[in-house]
């Protein structure tokens, strides 16, 4: 539980920096889902976020991407990697 709170009140400037920068038809290439978000409503809203905006995102450590023109079984994956993630961030 610590950790958590830890993790959670963490404040995010480089995050922010990104969200303003990227562009339309750019690319962000990120580690694994937990370096993006702390968790699976942030990580949603964040890669809907990009992707309405016609931003690609690519997850190395899961080899997903997301363009916004994904297939149901990419929006599972999204939520079910994303959960994983979150939950071994808390133990």
């Amino acid at each position: 539980m610590q950790r958590w709170i830890f993790r959670k009140a963490i404040n995010r400037p480089r995050l922010e920096e990104l969200i303003a920068f990227a562009r339309e038809g750019d690319t962000i290439v990120i580690h694994s889902m937990d370096r993006l978000a702390r968790n699976l409503d942030d990580l949603r809203r964040l890669v809907q976020g990009f992707t309405a905006r016609g931003i690609r995102v690519e997850f190395v450590k899961e080899s997903l991407a997301f363009t916004g023109e994904d297939s149901p079984m990419s929006t599972l994956l999204l939520s079910v990697m994303g959960a994983f993630a979150e939950f071994d961030g808390l133990m």
